[in-house]
C-alpha cells in the first residue's frame, strides 16, 4: 500500500486521464494546495488545479471539470478546478493567485 495521501493518489488519477483525453489542448496542468501539502482533512480534502487550455473551448472545460467530479467521487475528495486560456494566464502571470499556484504546486504538464 503506498505512503502517499489520498488526494496525491487523486491528483495523480486526475492528470494522467486529462492528459490522455485532452492533451493537445492543455499547455499545463499545476496541482497545489492540500494535494501538493499532503494535508488530509477526510472527507473535506481538496485537489486544487490550474489549467491552463492552448484557447478557450467551454466544451472542453466542461468536460475536464466532470473529469474532476468523477475522480473526485473515486477517490473521496473534492476537486477546485480553475481553467485559463494560455493567453490570459500569460496576461495574469504576476497575479498572486496564478503565482502561488505555480510557486507551491507541483506541474503534470
Amino acid at each position: 500500500m503506498s505512503d502517499a495521501p489520498p488526494q496525491g493518489d487523486a491528483a495523480d488519477a486526475f492528470a494522467a486521464r486529462a492528459r490522455a483525453d485532452y492533451g493537445e489542448s492543455i499547455c499545463d496542468l499545476v496541482v497545489f494546495g492540500d494535494a501538493v501539502r499532503g494535508d488530509d482533512r477526510g472527507v473535506h480534502t481538496s485537489v486544487e488545479v490550474l489549467l491552463v487550455l492552448m484557447e478557450a473551448d467551454e466544451e472542453i472545460e466542461r468536460r475536464l471539470e466532470a473529469l474532476a467530479e468523477t475522480v473526485g467521487l473515486e477517490h473521496g475528495v473534492v476537486f477546485s478546478v480553475h481553467v485559463l486560456p494560455a493567453d490570459r494566464f500569460d496576461a495574469q502571470s504576476d497575479h498572486p493567485f496564478i503565482r502561488t499556484a505555480l510557486e507551491d504546486g507541483r506541474s503534470y504538464v
